[in-house]
């Protein structure tokens, strides 16, 4: 039988023991978190109760795994401590570096990697940054905004999405790094505990696409272009594209729509502490009772949680991959 082990810094602090962790990391989000949760009454050095002596600041890394062999699951900075009991401690990743100084700049023209090393340069940092495939933004202000607005506008306005993964920070479609991405096998009634799964066909889906894209207007800037097609009483979906022409964008909104009308798996699936799958790596789903189901799948949202309960993964699929 296998062991739970694990080995936790807190600030100036390690542990070899926890009640519980979770951990929630999703590229959806800006911010990856995560709750950690002790006995009250936990006295480091000096007679002080661990809740007590952690500050708000405090780089945290949480390691653990089986057997004495530890995998970093998170790492980011404590952000709130609730005494308990049991002791409650708040942590989010490195975006929080990012939620602290705000900036103001304004370019003609600018491209996102330009963007993101101005945005990690004026927040201090030195991280590594990482763009999945060249955007030019156009015309961009910032004013008076923290580092993290920055990258939710990016999102809300052009639809790049941006995430820290083992330090680095990533921007722009992660579906697009599904070719190179770890690959899982899950097969129900060996690694799989539980799911809520449901198999559905794509002529079951009545989807509205409303697709918009930022294009170099006649003077600086962009100018927004708004195409809808689809099913009229179809659920709305919205599409953001950076620099697609209007002559191109519904062709590329329907390759968008080609991911979402799919036949296959949809929810969620819950498995151990290993294999180690992570948000953006895809897996492949067996059901030795329905073999012609098998399908692989990109990996949207990771739930993590460890501690006297075990140790397991929800993992929240997303289109075929």
């Amino acid at each position: 039988m296998l062991r739970l082990t694990s080995h936790i810094t807190l600030g100036d602090f390690n542990l070899d023991f926890v009640n519980d962790v979770q951990i929630e990391s999703t590229w959806q989000q800006l911010t990856d978190t995560c709750v950690i949760r002790v006995p009250r009454r936990i006295l480091v050095l000096g007679g002080k109760s661990l809740p007590d002596a952690v500050k708000v600041g405090d780089r945290v890394i949480v390691n653990y795994g089986y057997d004495g062999e530890l995998r970093t699951e998170f790492t980011g900075y404590v952000v709130a401590v609730k005494t308990g009991p049991p002791a409650e401690i708040t942590c989010e990743d490195d975006m929080w570096l990012l939620k602290r100084k705000p900036m103001t700049m304004s370019w003609r023209s600018v491209s996102l990697q330009t963007l993101l090393e101005y945005v990690r340069d004026k927040s201090g940092q030195s991280f590594p940054i990482q763009t999945l495939g060249a955007v030019d933004l156009g015309k961009f202000t910032i004013n008076q905004a923290t580092g993290a607005q920055v990258l939710e506008a990016l999102r809300k306005d052009y639809g790049i999405r941006t995430f820290f993964r083992e330090g680095t920070l990533v921007a722009g479609d992660p579906y697009k790094a599904r070719a190179t991405a770890p690959r899982h096998v899950l097969t129900f009634r060996r690694n799989v505990v539980s799911n809520d799964l449901s198999y559905a066909r794509q002529e079951d889906f009545r989807i509205k696409v409303r697709a918009i894209s930022h294009v170099s207007g006649p003077r600086k800037g962009k100018k927004r272009v708004v195409k809808e097609f689809g099913d009229p009483d179809g659920e709305l979906r919205t599409l953001n594209f950076s620099g697609v022409p209007a002559d191109q964008l519904e062709a590329r909104a329907k390759e968008e729509l080609a991911r979402l009308r799919f036949d296959g798996y949809r929810g969620s699936l819950t498995t151990f502490g290993i294999p180690h799958i992570e948000h953006g790596d895809v897996v492949l789903i067996q059901d030795p009772d329905y073999p012609e189901r098998e399908g692989a799948f990109s990996v949207d949202k990771v739930s993590k949680s460890f501690g006297i309960g075990g140790s397991r993964r929800l993992i929240t699929l997303g289109p075929k991959a």
